[in-house]
C-alpha cells in the first residue's frame, strides 16, 4: 500500500516540476499526463488563434498555467484567457472567463468533469474540453455544466468564435 506525501501550498508554489507543471489537491502533489504532438499542435494553434485577438479584445491569454481552485487546491489549465490583463501576479488572483483543456491519450472524462466542476464554481464561464484524437469538442459553461458537443468554440463577452476544425489546422 502506497502513502501520499503530502506537501505544504507555499512549497507547491516554490517547485517548478521536470515535464508538465503539477496539481496541487489538498496537500498532494498530483502529476498530469504529458501531452503529445496532437495535445501540443492544438495548444499551440488555439494560443496563436486567441493572442490574434489581443489587440481587438484586449485578452490575456497563458498556457500551463496554475489557477487557484481555493486555498488547498490549483489546477493547472492546457490555456487560461481573462478579459484584460489586471489579474494578479505569479499566479492570477482573477478566475479567467476561459479555460481550454486538451485530452492526452491517459486523460478520462470521470478525471476532467471534477476539474471542469471546479473552474465552473470559482467562476470560470467557459470551458472547452477538446479531444485531439476524435476531433471533437465539449464546451461547458453556467448556462450548460454538463456540457454539450460543439463545432464551433465560443464565448460572449467578448465574443469569441473557433470553428472547431481551425483548432487542428497547422496553418492557422
Amino acid at each position: 500500500m502506497s502513502t501520499k506525501v503530502l506537501v505544504d501550498v507555499e512549497e507547491y508554489l516554490r517547485t517548478s516540476f521536470e515535464g508538465p507543471d503539477c496539481e496541487y489537491l489538498d496537500g498532494e502533489i498530483v502529476e498530469r499526463p504529458m501531452g503529445e504532438m496532437p495535445h501540443g499542435d492544438v495548444q499551440a494553434t488555439l494560443t496563436l488563434l486567441l493572442r490574434r485577438e489581443r489587440s481587438r479584445l484586449g485578452i490575456r491569454v497563458i498556457p500551463e498555467i496554475r489557477i487557484r481552485i481555493h486555498a488547498r487546491r490549483y489546477r493547472v489549465a492546457d490555456l487560461a484567457v481573462w478579459r484584460d490583463d489586471n489579474i494578479g501576479t505569479s499566479i492570477p488572483t482573477v478566475p479567467p472567463f476561459l479555460v481550454i483543456e486538451i485530452l492526452s491519450p491517459e486523460d478520462r472524462m470521470t478525471r476532467m468533469l471534477p476539474k471542469i466542476q471546479e473552474y465552473l464554481a470559482i467562476g470560470v464561464e467557459w470551458i472547452w474540453l477538446i479531444d485531439p484524437r476524435e476531433k471533437s469538442a465539449m464546451c461547458f459553461s453556467k448556462q450548460y455544466p454538463g456540457g454539450n458537443l460543439c463545432d464551433v468554440l465560443r464565448t460572449e463577452n467578448p465574443l469569441l468564435e473557433i470553428p472547431l476544425d481551425r483548432a487542428f489546422d497547422l496553418d492557422a
